[in-house]
């Protein structure tokens, strides 16, 4: 450990001194550019007891050890060298917190008993197994106690105003109330049928379990059960995809194991990967924002949330609220990324809902569907019209535009901010500003989106080579592949479909007016 550190730090200084500063844009060298955090005097002999206690009750790590970045920030880093498929740690089961020690304890019980509504069940149980538990000074687990941060600044509901300030605009700061408030309303709960709860644990080391538990608990199941656990020593691998480890709740071994999925070299950092998930989720649940959250084929899984309702000044209102309500949900929250997945086609199923006329609506019912009668909104799938798809651009355009103009600054601003490497790696500020670079990346690909889209909407409907000459244009211009999907004159296609089903439509009409 304490060597470790050393040549870690001396090898930091000689990069500074000779010129080459690392890299902080970067997942993997931004841990170069770290001092260490805050000097701790006792941290190296807490380390120290914790790894002679694990070891002691049989834990294995041998090729491991662990280095400490920033004051909340540490990892752990391979001694020797690593081949694949190696079993690099094994912890266990009696070194481990589960669910099921945290429902028997007095509280635990207790709020078994009362069935409470909680935010998040399982983790609240291990919650309260370690509140209570880290007040004796003789439990089993003080060594892992007293290594885990004693304050987490770095979780989004612990912010100051200054460090919030710069989540302005997103959908954020709604979930960062939110989850202040579910944990407040877990605590007064649990507090109102079991009062000594407050006399161990004040809101504020409620909040403190729940994000420690949050960001460190592994889902196994141990015999047969499904339960959740903290894992000491395993919970110290930060995260990095493609994953490089696997791990798993070894029945047989009866020990909680992490395994190489590729050779690593010693000296290099040993990652877990914490799964494909948008950086709102790494933000609000982990404490950090993935400078370039991509996975290797190049999907970025960064979302921007976006509510539909329907227009209460549409006179069809009533009649598509029949079908608008049927999923129970008469706000529609859709999250979507830059792809074509299913929640993008749901936002364009609410779109189409929201602006439909009353013959393009009246081609969803029962007697006048050509398709299959949608059971729900997310069912409409499909354009509906020209005219339609043109509309439901121009307000899917109109609320991106909404969305910008609630930040205070633009894309590029962020960008270069991040890119001059003015604040520091780990800090909450660099991890707000990606936070808010990944919901604009994503807005702006939308608004692309929706000027490609209505460029090519109002396109000569009769002239398919004009018009494959458009496409190869925009292809040249190294137009986003999910636009030209969606613009293309495939038949699955949706601005094929609308020009085909507008085809169809003045055809109709010619021959009912010859007929007249």
């Amino acid at each position: 450990g304490q060597s470790g550190q050393h040549c870690y730090i001396s090898s930091l200084m000689a990069s500074f001194e000779d010129g080459t500063t690392p890299d902080i844009g970067s997942d993997r060298s931004k841990f170069e550019a770290c001092d260490g955090g805050d000097h701790d005097p006792l941290y190296n002999d807490k380390i120290k007891i914790f790894e002679e206690w694990l070891l002691s009750h049989g834990s294995k790590f041998p090729k491991l050890t662990m280095q400490k970045y920033d004051s909340e920030v540490r990892g752990v880093h391979a001694t020797e060298d690593i081949v694949e498929d190696e079993s690099i740690v094994s912890i266990p089961l009696e070194c481990l917190i589960t669910v099921e020690m945290g429902k028997a304890t007095e509280v635990g019980r207790a709020v078994l008993a009362a069935d409470i509504d909680m935010d998040a069940p399982k983790h609240v149980y291990l919650m309260l197994f370690m509140l209570i538990d880290r007040q004796n000074p003789a439990s089993f687990f003080k060594p892992y106690y007293d290594i885990l941060p004693p304050t987490l600044s770095n979780m989004p509901i612990f912010w100051n105003e200054e460090e919030l300030a710069l989540l302005r605009g997103s959908y954020l700061l709604e979930q960062i109330d939110e989850r202040n408030q579910a944990i407040e309303n877990d605590y007064r709960a649990i507090c109102d049928i079991f009062p000594a709860l407050a006399d161990v644990a004040s809101l504020d080391d409620f909040k403190w379990a729940r994000m420690c538990v949050c960001s460190r608990n592994f889902g196994i199941i141990v015999d047969g059960i499904r339960t959740s656990a903290m894992v000491p020593y395993a919970d110290m691998l930060n995260h990095f995809r493609p994953r490089e480890t696997k791990w798993a709740y070894d029945g047989h071994r009866r020990a909680f194991t992490i395994t190489s999925l590729q050779p690593i070299t010693s000296g290099a950092q040993v990652y877990d990967s914490y799964g494909q998930k948008c950086n709102h989720r790494f933000l609000l649940n982990y404490g950090f924002s993935i400078e370039n959250n991509c996975e290797a084929d190049g999907f970025c899984p960064n979302e921007v949330p976006f509510k539909f309702a329907l227009d209460s000044g549409d006179e069809l209102r009533d009649m598509k609220m029949s079908l608008w309500i049927r999923d129970g949900n008469p706000t529609k929250l859709v999250r979507i990324c830059v792809s074509d997945n299913d929640n993008t086609s749901f936002a364009l199923s609410c779109l189409r809902v929201i602006v439909a006329n009353r013959e393009e609506f009246y081609n969803l019912s029962a007697t006048g569907a050509l398709r299959m009668v949608p059971h729900t909104v997310k069912d409409v799938c499909y354009p509906l019209s020209l005219r339609n798809e043109i509309a439901a651009m121009m307000v899917l355009q109109q609320t991106i535009q909404e969305k910008l103009n609630l930040y205070p600054r633009t894309l590029q601003e962020d960008k270069a901010r991040l890119a001059s490497n003015s604040l520091p790696p780990f800090s909450n500020f660099r991890h707000a500003v990606i936070q808010v670079v990944g919901e604009k990346e994503v807005l702006h690909h939308y608004l692309e989106h929706c000027r490609v889209a209505l460029l090519m909407l109002q396109l000569d409907i009769n002239d398919d080579v004009a018009y494959s000459e458009k496409l190869h244009e925009l292809e040249a211009q190294g137009t986003s592949h999910w636009i030209l999907r969606y613009v293309s004159l495939d038949a699955r296609a949706v601005v094929g479909a609308c020009r085909r089903l507008e085809r169809r439509r003045l055809q109709a009409n010619n021959v009912s007016r010859d007929n007249y």
